[in-house]
């Protein structure tokens, strides 16, 4: 008897567990890089020395933008990323340029090309390769599309022009 209240107990867990399991999967979007799948959250320090993250921006339409200052398509579209940012950031759209510092030849160039190149769009830095892990980036630029839920909605890998920018914010303002 005491036996079989133990098996049906175990099995009544192992129920719970599985169907815990199956509903955690199917109501929330994977985390990953990939359109559709939920932005992995990031960590990382701004020019100002000050934290920042990517859930911060929860509730906003986030444009992130991956770059280095050696990058040529980086380069070309940088002001066109800061124009969107003070453009749209009243309508819920910020832009987060992300120097991908792990890539740069020295930090000192990152700093040196944003001396040249003032902008008023959020900087972040990632100087451990965390975002380069986390979103198995392909090539520079990247620009990734992130809804106010958190989710990507789609992926630019190379230059940005502004026709681009406008087609995937247009549904979203």
């Amino acid at each position: 008897m005491i036996r079989k209240v133990i098996s049906i107990g175990a099995l009544l867990i192992a129920v719970l567990v599985i169907g815990s399991v199956i509903y955690n999967t199917i109501s929330s979007p994977p985390v990953g890089a990939n359109q559709g799948e939920e932005a992995p959250d990031i960590e990382l320090p701004q020019a100002n020395g000050e934290d920042m993250t990517l859930s911060d921006l929860q509730g906003t339409f986030v444009i992130m933008n991956l770059w280095a200052s050696w990058c040529e398509p980086c380069i070309r579209e940088f002001p066109l990323l800061d124009q969107v940012h003070q453009e749209y950031s009243d309508d819920g759209v910020k832009v987060l340029a992300v120097n991908m510092t792990s890539f740069e030849r020295t930090t000192d160039e990152a700093m040196e090309f944003l001396n040249d190149h003032p902008v008023t769009m959020p900087i972040l830095f990632d100087m451990e390769g965390e975002v380069a892990d986390a979103y198995q980036i392909e090539g520079l630029p990247t620009t990734y599309f992130i809804n106010e839920e958190g989710i990507i909605v789609d992926t630019v890998v190379g230059e940005v022009t502004e026709d681009m920018i406008e087609e995937r914010l247009e549904p979203f303002l």
